[in-house]
């Protein structure tokens, strides 16, 4: 196991991922811009493009791997990545909710909530376009943007917009990263 983690330069990047992640989460909590939509001008908040450095980290870990190495191994390395993945998330919300008991605002936790969800979308998305997947939580973030917002209320369907402690949003996240955890069970034995 020691040489997979090493192989995926995991020792490396995953710490420097969280302290990235932990940073901008702290640095922009409470800030919101005004952007452009199709549907007005939303105010946004900034914390919900936090998650991305952290799942181009991600990414990187899962696609730098062996593969006929690992096809050929006795060992499941689907087992290891999920594993890899549930251990980053729970670390990301982990984070997140330290965040927000420092700052004495729940407001933090949707952090690692979003990035719960965007990872989702990212592993569903790796089981069919590979390394490139990287790019479907930045294209769903730029949905939300463009039409998620009825004037600054946001709709149910974007998830990450929805506030801190909206139900639905935490069952959705953790619904689209089961499915996502189920797609890489399905696709990570395959070359890339």
């Amino acid at each position: 196991m020691t040489w997979w983690f090493k192989a995926r330069r995991g020792h490396l990047l995953l710490p420097l991922a969280l302290l990235v992640f932990g940073a901008a989460l702290y640095a922009v909590q409470g800030t919101t811009v005004l952007l452009p939509s199709l549907v007005g001008s939303p105010r946004v908040a900034l914390s919900l493009f936090v998650p991305v450095p952290l799942l181009a980290f991600l990414m990187a870990v899962l696609e730098s791997r062996l593969p006929a190495a690992e096809v050929s191994g006795v060992r499941s390395m689907t087992r290891l990545d999920n594993g890899l993945v549930a251990t980053v998330m729970a670390a990301a919300v982990l984070c997140s909710v330290l965040i927000a008991s420092v700052q004495g605002s729940a407001a933090a936790t949707a952090g690692g909530r979003n990035a719960v969800f965007l990872t989702g979308l990212m592993l569903l998305g790796r089981a069919w376009a590979g390394q490139t997947a990287v790019m479907v939580p930045v294209g769903w973030l730029l949905t939300v943007v463009l039409v998620g917002f009825r004037g600054n209320v946001p709709h149910l369907w974007t998830v990450i917009a929805l506030p801190a402690d909206n139900p639905y949003a935490a069952a959705a996240s953790l619904a689209v990263f089961a499915i996502g955890l189920a797609a890489q069970i399905r696709s990570s034995r395959k070359t890339a």
